[in-house]
């Protein structure tokens, strides 16, 4: 049989296919979705905007471009919009990384940052958490100062820890960066259920993007549709490896009419944060020890592997999906649980403390 000249790098990569299970019929606290469904109203009119000549033609994106704008107080030009985040992160390392360019990640971070680095034949540099998941600022600007990588990436909220890194130590890190021109990529896939955003510094740095999805509090998980934002000159970078189309119609004109739609936005993330204070207390209440997180998930220190595990297939035989058995330090006794409104985290935590408590026994 011949051998099919794949390139040489790519064989070491291992990715998995998604699961092919069904999720309906299970409360979906896996994946860091929104869980709160959109009024009978909303959903309508997502409906109505399918006509034959919308399925029939190529996507018309200048009319997001144009909303975006307009919700980020940016001109067009400052917009790079793609088929989620992914995919802006993806355009950043095929327009700034070559072989063997150094790149900077927290560790443990979103997925396909590494996936990323090994595609394009980067040399990671691994920023480690500490154990009680904070991270040492002197530490990450020794890095910089010492390997000078050529891009650095920063999710603020961070995925899988919900840690953030706060804005005056954000500034300290993009102001170094500028100074030896490293490309500094945020990440802020979890805005504004963490309110804090580097959005205003763009106008300072031509080294800065901002990557932001449509698919955490937008609730539009299934559409993938995200964007970039930066100075123009970066942004017309990452404009020539886009394809064709930025994304497709379904995205686009939902896109659109969430933004028109904003507070739907505003009202998920007041009840995610009520419902992640009200488990915050239950688990405090409990002596369950957690991780403060700023995003809409939450990590749960069972104390081992081999808990989380077990809790994550029991909290599944009773139809809750939940994340466990992370094989990255410091997270192996942990679960994570997206967190939802208020009604959906108590029978989350009823089921977890019955759980919980008989494998203390």
């Amino acid at each position: 049989m011949a051998k099919i000249p794949a390139k040489a790098h790519l064989i070491n990569i291992q990715r998995v296919k998604n699961p092919q299970e069904s999720r309906g019929s299970f409360l979906r606290l896996d994946k860091n979705e929104n869980t709160i469904d959109f009024n009978k109203e909303m959903t309508d009119l997502f409906k109505n905007q399918i006509t034959p000549d919308f399925l029939a033609a190529y996507p018309e994106i200048d009319s997001l471009y144009a909303k975006i704008a307009s919700y980020l107080k940016y001109r067009e030009e400052n917009i790079y919009i793609t088929a989620g985040s992914d995919a802006a992160i993806k355009a950043v390392f095929e327009v700034f990384v070559e072989k063997g360019d150094k790149v900077a990640l927290l560790d443990p971070t979103y997925a396909m940052y590494y996936v990323y680095g090994e595609i394009f034949q980067a040399k990671v540099l691994k920023i480690n958490f500490k154990e009680d998941l904070s991270l040492d600022m002197e530490n990450i600007l020794n890095l910089i100062e010492e390997e000078r990588p050529k891009l650095i990436c920063l999710a603020n909220p961070n995925a899988p820890t919900g840690t953030v890194i706060a804005p005056e130590g954000l500034k300290r890190i993009v102001d170094l960066c500028s100074k030896y021109d490293i490309v500094v990529l945020i990440d802020e896939a979890y805005y504004p259920y963490y309110s804090h955003s580097a959005i205003s510094l763009i106008p300072d740095y031509p080294n800065l993007v901002i990557t932001r999805t449509f698919s955490k509090a937008f609730g539009l998980a299934s559409c993938r549709l995200g964007f970039a934002v930066g100075q123009p000159e970066i942004i017309g970078y990452l404009h020539k490896v886009r394809p064709m189309y930025e994304t497709n119609a379904f995205a686009a004109k939902f896109g659109e009419l969430i933004l028109d739609n904003y507070g739907i936005v505003e009202k998920n993330v007041e009840e995610v944060n009520r419902a992640k204070e009200y488990l915050e207390k239950e688990l405090s209440d409990s002596g369950i020890p957690f991780f403060k997180s700023y995003a809409n998930f939450m990590l749960i220190d069972v104390s081992s592997f081999e808990k989380a595990v077990q809790i994550k297939q029991e909290m599944k035989n009773r139809k809750i999906l939940i994340a466990g058995g992370f094989k990255t330090a410091p997270l192996e006794k942990c679960i994570r649980v997206s967190i939802g409104n208020i009604e959906q985290m108590k029978y989350f935590f009823d089921n977890f403390k019955q759980i919980f408590n008989a494998e203390q026994l």
